[in-house]
Parts: structure tokens; C-alpha cells; sequence
């Protein structure tokens, strides 16, 4: 069964708390959360002190998607704010093998990220070793963008190459209730939403898409 995971960078950030206390009366499980550093990607957010702070005040779980330069120098970090998911770039690491053992030693789930211009098939060595996928379904660290409609088949390619591991597909970009219902349908387990599920109506907007991956 999908899940959606709200992504609080598309959250009113004078409203923070406010946020995650209607996410959790509303019985979210998965929290994402963007770490952006301005270098990897054009956007700053969120770095390890914020995350711990959110943490402390949170009973999700947090998924922390890293788009970060030399993502090495921060796992440590990341690690001690008790985040339980931690995903990395495939495309920011020659040592990506490395990274996905550091964090499942730490005893959390690890996720590599593939950016919309990288092919699945680079994951053909690391499938044994993961927990998830997090396919960019846009360019990463700009929000707003429309979603790239060959994610699709990305995601239906990689779902076939996963087979009968117990890996899950989460996907981040571009989402609305449209949309969420097809990356679902393509194999996605985990779908990310941040703007559309924060702008207008946001309870009425969370069961309109809980409502189209049913």
C-alpha cells in the first residue's frame, strides 16, 4: 500500500511547529525532510541542529534526503539527529557503496537517490544492500517545477529490477493528487509532497490524495 510522506520544506516555516503538530494529528507516520547545503543544489535548508530540534518534537519518523556536496563529511550528523531513514545521492559520491554501509551500521534505513538524468540500472550492484529508492521526479532543490512524465517508466523499470526484494520505491517532485495516483500505479511506495498538499486547504488536500492511491 502507498503512503504519503509530507516533505516540511513545503511548509510555512513561520508556522513550523504549528505544521508538524497538524501532520501528526492527522496520523503521519514518514516525515521528509530536504537538507540542502547551496552548493549541490541551489537552496539552503534544514541542516543537522534544525533536524534534531524537529526530531525532539516529533513522533514521526524522519526520512532525511540529503543533497548535499561530499555527503561523507555530514552522515555523522545526520546520523545524531536521530533520523531513521537517510537517503544519498548517487550522483554526489564515488564511494556511494560506503555510505549506504555506514548508515545501515548505524542501525537506520538507507536510500539512494537518483537524480531524473541518471539510469536506474547504476543501481544493479547496490540492490542488495538498500531500503529504499528515492527517484527525483524533478530537478532537485527547487520547488515548483513540473514533474518529468518519463519518471514513470523509471519507475515501472526499477520496480521489475527490485523483483521480490524488500525494497521500497519512494519518489519526490512535482505531486498532486493526479499524479500521486499514477507514480502509485507505476510501483511507488513512498510518494513525497510538499507544496500541493501545504497550499489552500491542507486537510482537505491530505484526503484528496490519501483518497487517489487507495
Amino acid at each position: 500500500m502507498a503512503e504519503i510522506l509530507p516533505s516540511i520544506f513545503g511548509a510555512d516555516i513561520l508556522r513550523l511547529k504549528e505544521e508538524i503538530d497538524f501532520l501528526e494529528k492527522e496520523n503521519t507516520r514518514i516525515l521528509h525532510v530536504d537538507m540542502m547545503d547551496g552548493n549541490y543544489v541551489s537552496n539552503i535548508a534544514f541542516g543537522p541542529n534544525q533536524v534534531a530540534a524537529m526530531k525532539k518534537a516529533s513522533k514521526m519518523i524522519f526520512d532525511v534526503h540529503m543533497m548535499v556536496d561530499h555527503p561523507k563529511d555530514h552522515l555523522d550528523d545526520v546520523i545524531a539527529t536521530g533520523a531513521e531513514m537517510i537517503s544519498v545521492h548517487y550522483e554526489t559520491t564515488p564511494h556511494i557503496h560506503n555510505m549506504v554501509q555506514r548508515i545501515k551500521n548505524a542501525g537506520r534505513k538507507a536510500g539512494v537517490v537518483l537524480n531524473p538524468g541518471t539510469p536506474e540500472s547504476v543501481l544493479e550492484y547496490l540492490l542488495d544492500d538498500i531500503d529504499y529508492v528515492l527517484i527525483m521526479t524533478i530537478n532537485p532543490g527547487t520547488p515548483g517545477q513540473t514533474f518529468i512524465k518519463k519518471s514513470l517508466k523509471k519507475i515501472s523499470n526499477l520496480k521489475n529490477m527490485i523483483g521480490e526484494r524488500d525494497i521500497q520505491i519512494e519518489v519526490d517532485g512535482g505531486m498532486n493528487d493526479i499524479i500521486a495516483k499514477q507514480v502509485k500505479e507505476a510501483g511507488a511506495d513512498l510518494i513525497v509532497v510538499g507544496g500541493y498538499l501545504f497550499t489552500d486547504n491542507p486537510k482537505e488536500r491530505y484526503s484528496k490524495l490519501r483518497e487517489a492511491i487507495k
